[in-house]
């Protein structure tokens, strides 16, 4: 009986171990992401605070593939404005799934802990 006990709970260790370590991954990869899209929005707002600077008549030219299409600067404002505020939603979603991952590594280990404590208080 005490062997297959051992193994059981051996069994549920190595499940548990798994699901800290791809939690701990996804944390990492979520991070990675959320600081990609604030490089993104970041960029977008400097862009933006640029276009602001300049006068109504300025001639513009937005980036398709290799070359450049000539547009007008409202269209640009807007354009670089909506890339702000898309970016604002993704890390709020990002960050979001950020806090499940970190819930969900937090309670692997906190189970860990109990797994490995627990049969030294028999």
């Amino acid at each position: 009986m005490s062997a297959m006990n051992d193994e059981a709970i051996r069994n549920i260790f190595i499940e548990l171990q798994a699901k800290y370590i791809s939690s701990q991954q996804q944390v990492n990869t979520v991070k990675a992401q959320i600081q990609a899209k604030q490089r993104d929005r970041k960029m977008a707002e400097l862009t933006r605070r640029e276009l602001d600077t300049l006068e109504s008549d300025t001639k513009t030219y937005k980036p398709v593939g290799k070359m450049f299409i000539q547009s007008p600067l409202s269209d640009m404002k807007t354009q670089y404005t909506k890339g702000v505020e898309k970016a604002d939603e993704q890390i709020q979603q990002l960050e979001k799934s950020q806090k499940y991952w970190e819930r969900a590594a937090a309670e692997a280990q906190g189970n860990l802990k109990d797994i490995l404590n627990g049969p030294r208080s028999m």
